[in-house]
């Protein structure tokens, strides 16, 4: 047993040692050449599914309005005509003559999201040349299009991706759990075999969505992002992230009950999308968790001074090396905070993914989906 818990911590030491070694070597930013460049860039649609009343919408939505992009033609879509996004969406109008609001209806036989997104898609008709995807909810730099797009311009691959950054406003336990959880998945996107398309900052060519024939996928998908990274997966497509892709999240007072449910959906979504890193994620939630649980108990005596020496090793290494996941961070964090941060996600990463063990569906939004092998909608219940 010994033997295997010192491979286990010395495994766990490296990967998260590795992880933040990575994150500093492929998220740095690059050299932007600047707008000027872009003079004769191709026609970009910018879609951007919007529900709901969340508070950092207004100036989310803006700040992609405010994008420095030439040639881009920006999509409001909401699902009804009279919910509140709909009417911001129309406020907005106001201020940007450019941007057009679609209403999309109710989704029937796939999930809400991928049903507005491509009823966005049919009003575009052929205008642009190029799809970019955003959520409503995170804020972008000014650059954000112009990062998101250029290897798709440059010929480097049809599809490219960006990603978000958690900004936290206060020093809740939950809230720095919930940043924790989002960098890691940042971090993991900086690996190439963990590359994904992510909904909230994600573009493609026309004639790739085409060839793919994503609007008979998305038609009958739960999700957007995870369906086509497994799609992409098996149709050995590349997917290049964009480190100045990076969307801002404001996050304060976070509560458990969101948080949970995000988290729910994160892990959901790849059982059913790509159950291979959903396997890998299980394996990791495992290490994650029992780990550090064996070092603490041979802290308690259980093991000799010999082992209790080796735990302490091991838990003071593991607390520096998350310390250091701290200089990703936009505003930085107390060491105490982060690290009841890094035990709280830990627990509830494993929590959850036993939950999704034997979950046939997800509950998003207010609609419950039964989902099927590659993220199929198989039925509805609102």
């Amino acid at each position: 047993m010994n033997w295997l818990w010192t491979s286990a911590a010395i495994l766990q030491c490296a990967m998260l040692w590795w992880l933040w070694r990575g994150g500093r070597q492929r998220l740095a930013p690059r050299h932007d050449p600047g707008a000027g460049t872009l003079k004769d860039a191709p026609r970009a649609g910018m879609i951007i599914p919007a529900a709901g009343t969340h508070p950092n919408m207004p100036a989310a939505l803006r700040s992609l309005l405010r994008q420095d992009y030439p040639n881009l033609i920006p999509v409001i879509v909401t699902a009804t005509a009279d919910e509140p996004a709909a009417d911001l969406a129309r406020t907005l109008r106001q201020e940007f003559p450019s941007l057009r609001h679609v209403v999309a209806g109710q989704a029937d036989g796939c999930g809400q999201k991928n049903h507005n997104t491509l009823r966005a898609i049919e009003a575009l008709g052929e205008e642009p040349d190029i799809y970019v995807f955003c959520d409503s909810t995170h804020t972008a730099p000014p650059g954000f299009v112009r990062s998101l797009l250029r290897p798709i311009i440059s010929g480097e691959a049809n599809f490219s991706t960006g990603y978000h950054m958690v900004v936290a406003e206060d020093d809740g336990l939950i809230t720095r759990a919930y940043q924790l959880c989002v960098l890691l998945m940042r971090l993991l996107q900086a690996v190439a075999v963990f590359t994904q398309p992510w909904g909230g900052a994600m573009a493609m060519r026309r004639d790739a969505f085409q060839r793919l024939d994503l609007k008979r996928f998305w038609a009958g998908n739960v999700v957007d992002d995870c369906s086509l990274a497994g799609l992409l997966l098996r149709r050995r497509e590349r997917v290049v992230l964009c480190p100045d892709a990076l969307l801002m999240t404001a996050a304060r007072a976070h509560s458990l009950p969101i948080w949970r449910a995000w988290m729910d959906r994160q892990i959901l979504f790849l059982k059913f999308c790509v159950p291979s890193q959903w396997v890998m994620l299980g394996l990791f939630a495992a290490l994650m968790l029992l780990t550090p649980l064996r070092s603490l108990l041979l802290l308690s005596g259980a093991g000799g001074p010999a082992m209790w020496l080796c735990a302490a090793v091991h838990l003071t290494a593991l607390a520096a090396i998350m310390s250091r996941w701290r200089e990703f961070l936009p505003e930085g964090a107390p060491l105490g905070v982060w690290l009841r941060g890094v035990a709280a996600s830990t627990c509830m990463f494993a929590w959850v993914f036993l939950r999704t063990i034997p979950a046939t569906g997800i509950l998003w939004h207010g609609i419950y989906y039964s989902v099927g092998r590659g993220g199929a909608v198989r039925a509805m219940r609102r």
